[in-house]
């Protein structure tokens, strides 16, 4: 059908007052806790589209070694190039959530998060990965949730800092050397 015919058959249709139907789209996030639940499930289906959908066009996304993306689009790009490569078929699972409303618009959510089956350089399997993501959310006027900064951190085991040894970031414990702080 020729564009033309597709208004006339629109404007005939608003003239009846009939509702036009929706394009298919994301369902909008209802309740903070479950743009991680969400981000899962369309890791888990290697979705980078989907992922994107959670984000406001102008979200920022750092990943666990500081590179930051600053809009959806860029967010949604790089996670494509990952569900290509070395996280297909990985499978992402949430071990802990929490939530801070902030104020009537805002949330914080933390998520401690764990990584299986993403390939080493080689295309090998490469060892679970554990990390943290704090993630910011927005309230919109219809009372959904938006996305707009999401920040990873891997989990480093028996470490509690980094240091830059010969030039690599070393996870690193003082613990030993200075107690526990108490």
């Amino acid at each position: 059908m020729k564009t033309s015919k597709r208004l006339k058959k629109l404007r005939a249709l608003a003239e009846l007052g009939e509702r036009l139907p929706l394009p298919s789209g994301p369902t909008p996030i209802k309740a903070p806790l479950d743009v991680v639940t969400r981000f899962a499930k369309a890791w888990n289906a290697g979705d980078a589209a989907a992922i994107g959908e959670l984000f406001a066009d102008d979200a920022d996304f750092v990943n666990v070694v500081g590179l930051w993306w600053t809009s959806r689009r860029a967010i949604r790009r790089a996670l494509k190039r990952g569900f290509v490569g070395w996280f297909r078929g990985s499978e992402f699972t949430v071990e802990k959530l929490s939530q801070r409303l902030v104020g009537d618009d805002g949330a914080v959510v933390l998520a401690r998060w764990r990584i299986d089956g993403q390939s080493d350089l080689a295309g090998e399997p490469a060892p679970p990965r554990r990390g943290v993501a704090t993630v910011v959310l927005q309230r919109l006027d219809d009372g959904t949730w938006l996305c707009v900064a999401w920040h990873n951190t891997d989990i480093a085991a028996a470490a509690d800092t980094n240091l830059i040894v010969d030039g690599v970031v070393t996870p690193t414990s003082y613990l030993d050397r200075v107690g526990d702080g108490s």
